[in-house]
Formats: C-alpha cells, structure tokens, sequence
C-alpha cells in the first residue's frame, strides 16, 4: 500500500487558497431570484355602496388609501344609473379623479363603463384627466350595458349594444392614441375632432367585462383584451374552461396567450374563523342578493336568460337567496377564514385567472371591512 500523504498546516492553508482562487468569480449582474407567486394579485372592486353609512363614499376613500399602502394592485369603481343599490356611483371617471389624489401606487379602474351610454370623446377627455392626475394609473373595463332602464341614456343604442360597444371601443382606443374622429357640428360642417388632454399613458389598457357567454371570452382573446368576470350563473369548472377559451383565441391570433389578463371579481370577507365570517356575512349579504335578484328580474325582457334562471327556481326569493348565499360561500367568494382565502385563491390561479378583484361594499359594516382587509393583505406580504 502507498504510504499516506500529509500535510502541514501551511501548506493546507495554501492549497484552500489556490482553490478559492480557482472558483468563478461571483457576477455582480446576476439577478436573485424571485419567488414565484401563488396566488393572483388582489385589488378591491365597489358595486352597491350598501357598507357606505350617510356618506356613500367614505368606505371607498378610507379603502383607498389602505389598499394603495399595503402592495394591492388596483381599486375598481363601477358605472351604475337609476338604483338605490349602487346608485351611489354614477360615473367611475369622477371617483377615479378623487382617487387620484389620495393614492400614489395603485391602479385606478373603471369596473365597468357602460360604453353604449357614452359618446367615445367623452369617455377620451374625461379619462385623460384621471391619467394625468395619477401618473398614468388608468385602466378601463369596457360592457355593453345590461339594464334597459340605463338606457334612457341612449335607446336607440340599447338593441345593438354589444356591436356599438365594439365601434365606440375601437374610437376610443384610436383617440387615446391621438387619432381624430369626425362629428358634424352645428351648421351641418363635419368637424375633424382630436381629444385632450393628451394621456400620459400612449395606449389605454382595456378589459371586457363578460360572464358566461363563450364567444365574448373568444372574441377577447382575438382583439388582445383583457377579462373582468364574475361568477354569475356559472361555476369555477366553467370559468376554467371559458379561461382555455380565451388562452387559445390570444394565441390563435398570434397574441401571447400568457399576456392576456384575467380579472375575477369576488365577494370578499375575512375573519380570525370561517364560521365567524359566515355569520358576519349572513344577513348583509342576503339582502345584497336579494336587490341583485330585483334588479334582474326587471332588467329587459322575459326573453333575458337571467330572468329565466331566476324563475326556474321559484317564486319565493327567500329560498334562491339562500340557495344563492350557499353556493357563494362554498365556491364563488373569499369568505371565510385567511387559510381558507389562501386555498381558494390558489385554485384561481391555478386555473388561470391572474388577479382577483375583492368586493367589499355589500353590506358589512366599515370597522369589518377594514380588518377584513387587513387579513387580507398578509396573504400578500407572504408572496413577497
């Protein structure tokens, strides 16, 4: 046997050096790697004003200034016309205005215009406003308009509203840009027409808001728009599919159907227990249903399929109220506990949806709201 080679402690201390020496330098560019998400980005979104109290929008302020302080992505304020239930918010541009001086981080969304309603200019003018007093925080979610009421506004737009949502989308995007529009004036003299102020952000990042039917998930995917979507009439499976759907048509039309943003609109409420936010939860939100379920059974016709589905059910609301209350609880809302809220958002983003937009105004009180939000924005700090 060869005989067992020593070392001193010199020599030792040598032959770590040349070593060290030996290793590749460390590069001073490299980047640390970052944690992969998993769960989507949270915002907050407003629909009724029913937590409001006597004034309707100190929820929305107070919520503002909370969510735009602890790593929330955008806030979302809806258009809505001729209701007590979200009467409160009549035109998203002017509360996205107020919100503009009191945050500095979020995104400030329209969720939804009724664009049918509006002339694109002034949806163009007002909008840039709001870009320019928050630094280019403004995104839009575009709908067709749902309540033949609303449309007082503009009937003859009402039989036509999803093809006149498309025409007036493409104007407004082109005025965005600084293209003009013509419009006659009036002594009969058409009128080239260009919008300011001029936007800080080049293009307007747009989202269709859509539920259940398939062709307008398709039709989003084709046209490079994002989704804003609730789960009414249909379940997280079907959301699933609707999302492949809209994956497939980016990528179909040579868009990356990565970049696509899914936006899913959740009743929100969190507690230290799940039992304790249910029962918080009961009686606010069963009467928030029950206005949902009014509104829709006088919407447009006996034609109108949510007005069909209501009515399959029966003619006692209190029975679908809590039919409908269970199922928002089981699979359709973040109710429950912080744990409870992590396990439902990670199946979301599983299936595809990249944000969730938290709706918070149903009828729980202001101190609730916010501690609800404050469970809620721990979940954020984790995937930090």
């Amino acid at each position: 046997m060869s005989e067992a080679v020593t070392f001193s402690s010199s020599q030792l201390a040598a032959l770590h050096a040349r070593l060290k020496a030996l290793r590749p330098a460390e590069d001073p560019c490299a980047k640390t790697p970052v944690s992969v998400k998993t769960i989507p980005e949270l915002g907050v979104i407003f629909f009724s004003g029913l937590s409001a109290g006597k004034n309707p929008y100190e929820l929305l302020l107070e919520v503002a200034k909370f969510v735009d302080e602890n790593g929330f992505n955008a806030i979302w304020t809806p258009e809505r016309h001729f209701t007590e239930v979200g009467g409160a918010y009549p035109n998203p541009s002017v509360l996205a205005a107020a919100l503009a001086t009191i945050t500095r981080n979020v995104r400030l969304r329209a969720g939804s215009i009724n664009l049918p309603l509006h002339d694109p200019m002034r949806v163009a003018e007002e909008w840039a406003v709001v870009d320019n007093l928050s630094g280019g925080r403004v995104d839009l979610a575009l709908a067709p308009g749902w309540h033949v009421r609303d449309f007082v506004l503009k009937p003859e737009n009402f039989v036509a509203r999803s093809d006149v949502l498309n025409a007036y989308r493409r104007e407004l995007a082109s005025l965005w840009e600084g293209g003009e529009s013509s419009r006659m004036d009036a002594n009969g003299a058409m009128q080239s027409i260009v919008t300011y102020p001029r936007p800080v952000q080049r293009q307007l990042p747009l989202w269709l808001t859509t539920s259940q039917k398939e062709d307008a998930w398709r039709f989003a995917g084709e046209n490079g728009l994002n989704v804003l979507t609730a789960l009414i009439n249909f379940g997280p499976r079907d959301l699933e599919k609707r999302i492949r759907i809209y994956r497939e048509a980016r990528s179909a039309a040579g868009l990356d159907p990565a970049k696509g943003v899914v936006s899913l609109m959740l009743h929100t409420y969190l507690d230290h227990t799940d039992d304790a936010a249910i029962e918080t939860v009961r009686a606010p939100l069963s009467e928030y249903l029950k206005s949902f379920v009014g509104q829709h059974q006088t919407a447009n016709t006996e034609k109108d399929a949510k007005v069909n589905a209501i009515s399959a059910v029966g003619t006692d609301n209190d029975d679908f109220v809590d039919m409908v209350f269970s199922r928002y609880i089981n699979t359709s809302s973040l109710i429950g506990s912080p744990e409870r809220a992590a396990t439902v958002l990670k199946s979301f983003k599983l299936m595809g949806v990249d944000e969730v937009a938290c709706l918070l105004d149903f009828g729980v009180n202001r101190d609730d709201t916010l501690n609800s939000l404050r469970l809620l924005s721990s979940l954020i700090r984790e995937q930090q």
